[in-house]
C-alpha cells in the first residue's frame, strides 16, 4: 500500500528537505514539504497523509510540539523525529506524550531511514484497522474475518469488490494525489452504505455479505447507487462478485488474475471464476444474473366467476426465462431458491409484476384482481405487509385489488401475529387467501382461526370428482364449512364442465383451470379479456400453454 501513500517532510532548512526527498522518494506515492509547524499542520487538513517526519529544532513550533499536536488530531498518522543527541530531552516530550513512532539521529544513515519508513508503513497497514486514506477496513482486517469466519455451504457468502476504474491510469498521466482523490471519492460513496464493511486492497474495495433475499436486496441497493454515481457525478466504477468459499486468497494480484475471466451478471455487474469453481457456483452466479435481468416472470392464469360467467381476476404463477426463449416451470428452480434463501426477493418480483399488470387492467377499463402466493413465514414477519407498503406509493389505486395467498405448505407458528398482518393487509383493501385448501399443514385451524376471505381447494379433490366417493365427502364438508363462515371459495385445476357443474352446486364461485385458460403473459391479458367477451359458453374457453 506505499505505492497510495503520501507522506510529509517538514524542516526549515531548504536542502534538508530536498535530501530528504530524493531518499524517499521511491518507496512511497507522493511527498509533501512544509517549512513550519504551522504549514505542516495546514497541509495535513487538506491531504491524507499517512507519515510525517519531522527536524526538531525549527522556530516557533518545535518537532517534539508539532508531533504532540499531530497525535491528537490525526492518531493514525506514523511519525519520526530526526534530530541531534544534543536535543534528546527536548525529543523525550513527544516520546513521554506517545506521539512518537520512531526516533532517527541526524545525520541519518541512508538505509536506515528508509527501512524505517518500509517498516513504520507496513506496520501501520498491519496495527491498524483502518485505513488513512479512505478510511475503510485494512486488508489485514479483511484477511481475519474471512479466516474466522463459518462458511456455509448451503448458504455462500459473496466477496463485492468494487473497482475504482481508471485509477492507475490518473496516477500514471495525472498524479498519485488525483488517483487518491478518486479513491476517497468512491470510499465516501461506499460510506453511505452503512450495511458493508469495506475493505481496501489497493485500487478497490472489497465487501463481504450473506447472500440471501437480504443479502440480494443490499447488493441491489449497491448496484444502484453505483450506478447513480457513474451519472452524476461521473464516478466510473465496476462491480465485480465472487462466491466466497472458493478463494483461498484476497490479494491484488489474485484479483487481477480473475478480473481478466470475469463473466458478465447484467450491465457492469461481473462474477469472478475462480479457478476451480463449484458446480454450485455457477447455479447462484445464473440466479444472480436472472434476478438482475429481471427473468422470473409473472405468469396470469384466470378464474372464471361461475356464477355470472365473467373473468373476476388472476392468479400470478412464476416463470423463469432461459437463454432459448423458452420458459423453465416453477418446480425446476424453486429449490435453487429456497436453497439460496431468495424466496423474498422472489415474491418481492411478484408483486410488482402483479401491481404492473393491475395496473395495466385499469388503465384499460378492466379492473381485476390478482392474487400472488406469499408463505406462513413472509406473513407472520410482516415482510408481505413491509412489502406492499413500500409499492403503495407507486401504485397507490392498484394496492387494492391485490389478493395475498397463504400456502398451506408450511406451518404457522404464531396465530396472532398471522391475524394482526392479515388485519393490515384487509386495512389496505386486499383480500387474503387460504391456498391449496385441504392438503397442508392447519387445514380447519386455519380457516377458523384466522379472517380470510378467499379458500381455495385444492386440485386433487376437484379431479376426483365423481371417481372417489371419499374425496367428494372431504369436498362437500370444506364447502359447507366455508358458506358457514362467510368464505368465498375458489377451485383449482378444473378441467371439465362437469367440474363446474358440481362446484357450482356445492357453493363455489371462482374456478380456475386450462379449461379456462392457461397462464398469460401480462402482454397478452388484454388480448384475452377482448377475446373472452364474446363467448358465450365456459366450455369453449379451453387454451394451451
Amino acid at each position: 500500500m506505499m505505492a497510495y501513500t503520501e507522506i510529509l517532510l517538514v524542516d526549515d532548512e531548504p536542502h534538508i528537505l530536498r535530501a530528504l526527498k530524493r531518499e524517499l522518494r521511491h518507496f512511497v506515492a507522493h511527498i509533501h514539504t512544509a517549512a513550519s509547524g504551522e504549514q505542516a499542520l495546514t497541509i495535513l487538513s487538506e491531504h491524507h497523509i499517512g507519515l510525517v517526519i519531522s527536524d526538531y529544532r525549527m522556530p516557533h513550533m518545535d518537532g517534539a510540539e508539532l508531533l504532540i499536536n499531530i497525535h491528537q488530531r490525526y492518531p493514525d498518522i506514523a511519525t519520526i523525529m530526526l534530530s541531534g543527541h544534543a536535543d534528546l530531552p527536548g525529543v523525550s516530550r513527544a516520546i513521554n506524550a506517545g506521539a512518537l513512532s520512531q526516533y532517527v539521529s541526524k545525520p541519518w544513515d541512508r538505509e536506515v531511514l528508509c527501512n524505517t519508513v518500509k517498516t513504520l508503513l507496513s506496520n501501520k497497514h498491519t496495527s491498524f484497522p483502518h485505513d488513512t486514506l479512505t478510511r475503510s477496513l485494512s486488508q489485514d482486517a479483511l484477511n481475519q474475518r474471512i479466516q474466522g469466519m463459518a462458511v456455509d455451504v448451503k448458504t455462500p457468502w459473496l466477496v463485492a469488490i468494487i473497482d475504482s476504474q481508471g485509477t492507475s491510469t490518473i496516477n500514471e498521466t495525472q498524479s498519485v494525489i488525483a488517483g487518491n482523490h478518486q479513491l476517497r471519492r468512491v470510499s465516501e460513496l461506499l460510506e453511505q452504505i452503512a450495511e458493508f464493511n469495506w475493505y481496501r486492497v489497493a485500487d478497490k474495495f472489497v465487501g463481504v455479505l450473506a447472500y440471501s433475499s437480504a443479502g440480494h436486496r443490499l447488493l441491489n441497493a449497491l448496484i444502484e447507487r453505483l450506478n447513480c454515481a457513474r451519472e452524476t457525478k461521473a464516478l466510473p466504477t465496476q462491480l465485480m462478485v465472487s462466491a466466497l468459499r472458493s478463494w483461498q486468497e484476497i490479494s491484488f494480484e489474485t484479483i487481477q488474475a480473475r478480473k481478466a475471466k470475469k463473466i458478465p451478471l447484467y450491465d457492469v455487474h461481473y462474477w469472478l471464476p475462480c479457478p476451480n469453481e463449484h458446480q454450485d457456483d455457477a447455479t447462484l452466479r445464473t440466479l444472480i444474473r436472472d434476478i438482475e435481468a429481471k427473468h422470473f416472470e409473472a405468469f396470469f392464469q384466470p378464474q372464471l366467476n361461475i356464477m355470472t360467467d365473467d373473468i373476476d381476476g388472476f392468479e400470478a404463477l412464476v416463470r423463469r426465462r432461459l437463454e432459448s426463449g423458452g420458459y423453465q416451470p416453477p418446480a425446476e428452480f424453486l429449490p435453487l431458491l429456497s436453497r439460496y434463501q431468495l424466496e423474498d426477493v422472489l415474491t418481492t418480483v411478484m408483486f410488482e409484476q402483479a401491481l404492473e399488470a393491475i395496473h395495466l387492467l385499469r388503465q384499460a377499463d378492466n379492473t381485476k384482481t390478482i392474487s400472488v402466493n406469499v408463505t406462513a413465514r413472509q406473513l407472520e414477519t410482516g415482510f408481505v405487509v413491509g412489502v406492499i407498503q413500500l409499492l403503495l406509493p407507486h401504485y397507490p389505486d392498484d394496492v387494492p385489488q391485490l389478493e395475498v395467498e397463504l400456502v398451506e405448505t408450511e406451518k404457522i407458528h404464531n396465530f396472532k401475529h398471522a391475524h394482526q398482518q392479515m388485519e393490515q393487509l384487509k386495512s389496505l383493501g386486499i383480500s387474503c387467501a387460504l391456498d391449496d385448501f385441504g392438503t397442508g399443514f392447519a387445514g380447519f385451524e386455519s380457516m377458523c382461526e384466522l379472517p380470510f376471505d378467499v379458500i381455495k381447494i385444492d386440485g386433487r379433490f376437484v379431479r376426483q370428482i365423481g371417481q372417489s366417493e371419499t374425496d367428494e365427502v372431504i369436498l362437500s364438508s370444506i364447502c359447507q364449512s366455508a358458506t358457514l363462515l362467510n368464505i368465498e371459495l375458489v377451485a383449482e385445476w378444473v378441467e371439465n364442465q362437469n367440474q363446474i357443474d358440481v362446484l357450482r352446486e356445492k357453493g363455489c364461485t371462482r374456478v380456475q383451470g386450462h379449461v379456462i385458460g392457461a397462464p398469460l403473459r401480462r402482454s397478452r391479458l388484454l388480448e384475452f379479456l377482448a377475446t373472452f367477451k364474446s363467448k358465450t359458453c365456459p366450455t369453449k374457453l379451453g387454451g394451451s400453454d
